[in-house]
């Protein structure tokens, strides 16, 4: 497989980093033997040169929110609010104004694969777009930033976990 990547000679230390290494794509140059060696040239041979697609890692600020946020995006319009508890603890607790329901469970389906027009039939509000603002809470942060880390793996870009959840606003609002 490697063969078919690097058009020029390559250190085998440099190869280490990539995960699909193996020893069998590769052929050391010359007859001598470099066993021992950590800097064997390799050859290989005809490839097409690859680009690697990797994201930088979001700042903090960026992803968490905290209850003054929340608290203005509770009247914005261009935000969307999820709750992602299970059905019977937003009955038993309560819920934050504006937001919406989708348990963890049925993230990835809602913002994946569910039509725009199934989503707002199912959850009455329209579905939000990859650029759309949206916030995920819970019951003291951890499953939505779970729910977080779907919505950016589906495409979702900004995507934000109010990591003190909804103890975090009883506690605020009472």
């Amino acid at each position: 497989m490697l063969r078919y990547i690097f058009k020029r000679p390559v250190c085998i230390s440099s190869l280490k980093s990539l995960n699909f290494f193996t020893s069998q794509a590769v052929k050391p140059i010359g007859s001598k033997n470099y066993a021992n060696s950590t800097t064997i040239r390799l050859e290989m041979s005809q490839a097409i040169p690859f680009r690697r697609f990797y994201s930088e890692k979001a700042r903090n600020e960026e992803v968490v929110v905290d209850y003054d946020y929340v608290k203005t995006a509770t009247t914005n319009q261009k935000i969307v609010l999820i709750d992602v508890r299970e059905p019977d603890e937003v009955k038993e607790h309560g819920k934050i104004p504006s937001s919406v329901n989708i348990p963890l469970g049925n993230v990835s389906t809602a913002l994946g694969t569910m039509s725009e027009k199934e989503f707002e039939i199912f959850y009455n509000i329209p579905k939000p777009t990859e650029e759309t603002e949206i916030i995920f809470y819970c019951m003291i942060g951890k499953r939505s930033g779970m729910a977080q880390q779907n919505a950016i793996n589906l495409g979702y870009k900004n995507v934000k976990n109010y990591l003190g959840s909804w103890l975090d606003w009883k506690s605020k609002t009472h």
